[in-house]
């Protein structure tokens, strides 16, 4: 689905997200990544809608529901990828969360000395995305960023009450590779 498809869409690139986010940062410091990841959550829906349109037409399957999970990772990572915002990996982490992966990413740009992860309004578009694929809400946090000179930018997705344990730990000096174990 295109914009001309659907005129409901407006189309951002990659410098544009990278400006806005560090505009705000510049001017608002703090405040911003709330504000960032408030646009991202409003903006989920209507990428999940694009999703459903584009898995349609590329695919026939109406419902992502109807989508074989083998087939999921591959499948979101082709749609953001066609986006512009970056292919991703998508892997389970023990029984209570996934990790999405990506090592280019529209959000991130080329920054690589920020102190803390940067991909705010991907956060909360990922969240939205991911609430209206499980039926469920979906938390979202990123661990990991290009911005931070990591490898990759790695969002962990997961019950609310999961991630809030996550991030408490974290917050007590934990690294979250030590709460969450790659189940097998």
């Amino acid at each position: 689905m295109t914009a001309a498809d659907n005129p409901n869409l407006v189309c951002l690139g990659p410098a544009a997200l990278v400006s806005l986010r560090e505009s705000l940062e510049r001017t608002l410091g703090d405040q911003a990544a709330p504000l960032m990841q408030e646009v991202g959550y409003a903006s989920g829906p209507e990428m999940f809608q694009s999703f459903k349109s584009w898995l349609n037409a590329r695919a026939g399957i109406a419902d992502p529901g109807e989508l074989d999970a083998s087939f999921l990772g591959p499948m979101v990572s082709d749609f953001f990828e066609e986006k512009g915002w970056g292919a991703v990996a998508i892997e389970k982490l023990g029984d209570s969360a996934l990790a999405i992966d990506a090592t280019q990413w529209a959000e991130a740009g080329s920054e690589t000395t920020a102190a803390v992860p940067s991909c705010h309004l991907t956060t909360g578009l990922l969240a939205a995305f991911l609430t209206e694929l499980a039926g469920d809400d979906v938390a979202v946090m990123q661990v990991e960023c290009l911005t931070c000179g990591d490898d990759r930018c790695r969002f962990l997705a997961g019950s609310p009450a999961a991630l809030q344990r996550v991030f408490d730990a974290m917050m007590q000096g934990r690294p979250y590779s030590e709460l969450l174990t790659t189940s097998q």
